[in-house]
């Protein structure tokens, strides 16, 4: 005889759909979190924010191209400047090289998409900046020669 705490661990894992909770001695069917079934992003056109609105003052996005599991882009906010990033895709993840703007020294970084809104409308600002990191995502110092 299989217990109910291992018939809904077996669900969980052939059916990848539900999980069994348990209150009060009853189970209780849950969906799984995205998180725990993750699946890569396909090639194309992104902008993640931490606002549900584009181009909010004081909030930060991140606007970047995957192609073959491999990504540009930049992190900005707006009125401001932006950083241009490469590295490739995870599940839900950004594992990226970050080139700083106004620095010299690049440094490696990890976005985890889960902290944003996936935002459906990209500016014509969005394209540019994402232009410009496709082009060459170098410091401004390393550019100047200084």
């Amino acid at each position: 005889m299989i217990s109910l705490a291992r018939l809904g661990q077996s669900l969980s894992v052939l059916l990848g759909l539900v999980t069994l909770g348990f209150a009060n001695g009853l189970a209780i069917a849950q969906p799984l979190l995205a998180r725990q079934n993750p699946s890569p992003l396909a090639n194309g056109i992104y902008l993640f924010g931490e606002s549900p609105q584009p181009q909010r003052v004081g909030h930060s996005y991140i606007v970047f191209e995957v192609k073959d599991r491999n990504v540009y882009g930049a992190l900005y906010l707006p009125n401001s400047s932006f950083d241009c990033f490469r590295g490739t895709v995870g599940d839900r993840q950004l594992q990226v090289t970050v080139f700083p703007t106004y620095e010299e020294e690049t440094y490696p970084a990890e976005i985890d998409l889960f902290s944003f809104y996936h935002l459906r409308h990209l500016s014509a600002g969005d394209r540019a900046i994402l232009a410009a990191c496709k082009a060459e995502p170098l410091p401004i110092a390393t550019q100047t020669g200084k």
